[in-house]
């Protein structure tokens, strides 16, 4: 969530007390950074390292989402936030919920066995499609942020950056879970999976393409 500038009662908080937030924030793209080191291990590692690693790679997306909540709640409730900060928050959200998500969606696409069809090959084109909407969403915020109060920032134009990576990094937890058939959860189905399930799994590395693309629109949009 980008940051909103606050400077009231900021002179008179201690420095340790302003710095929080940035540190909160570090925090987030830490997230963001081992979420990319994940994917790019995953694509020289064997195929059980590989399921393990990207999974790991969607917690950590999530774990950054956790991070930037909190930061900007304590850069109000702490009177830290700065114009600095605001430009940290906004390029570590970049990193978590721009570049780490377009990134699992490419080895998730890559290690899964999906057929062949026009939508595959463009799958560079539709994830680079979702990080270009993340950036630019990120860029119209920060443009239009000075000048305007506090209020003005409560309202967000487009989807916001961490749900389109939220969106992102539940769906490849859903599908390494359902693909898990040996989870406790789902021992009260029949023996044989179900056929909804099966669809899923074929479904969603195929067509995530589209779901990127979807995303990367609705984070543009004036109408979410």
């Amino acid at each position: 969530m980008e940051r909103r500038c606050s400077v009231t009662g900021q002179n008179e908080n201690p420095r340790l007390i302003a710095v929080i937030p940035n540190i909160i924030t570090l925090c987030n793209a830490v997230c963001g950074f081992i979420a990319l080191t994940l994917i790019a291990g995953s694509l020289v590692s064997g195929a059980v390292l590989t399921l393990d690693r990207l999974q790991q790679a969607a917690w950590f997306i999530l774990a950054g989402m956790l991070f930037d909540v909190f930061d900007g709640k304590v850069a109000r409730a702490t009177g830290g936030g700065t114009s600095l900060g605001a430009q940290l928050d906004s390029l570590a959200d970049l990193v978590t919920f721009g570049l780490a998500p377009a990134g699992l969606a490419l080895a998730l696409h890559h290690h899964a066995e999906t057929a062949v069809n026009p939508l595959s090959r463009l799958m560079w084109v539709f994830c680079l499609a979702y990080f270009l909407g993340a950036l630019l969403r990120l860029a119209r915020f920060n443009s239009v942020r000075d000048g305007k109060d506090e209020q003005d920032h409560l309202a967000f134009e487009g989807m916001p950056t961490p749900g389109a990576a939220g969106v992102v990094a539940s769906l490849v937890l859903v599908y390494f879970w359902l693909g898990d058939w040996t989870s406790w959860e789902l021992k009260f189905f029949a023996a044989e999976k179900p056929i909804a399930i099966d669809g899923y799994l074929a479904f969603l590395p195929e067509y995530f393409p589209v779901v990127c693309f979807l995303l990367g629109y609705l984070m543009v949009s004036n109408r979410v």
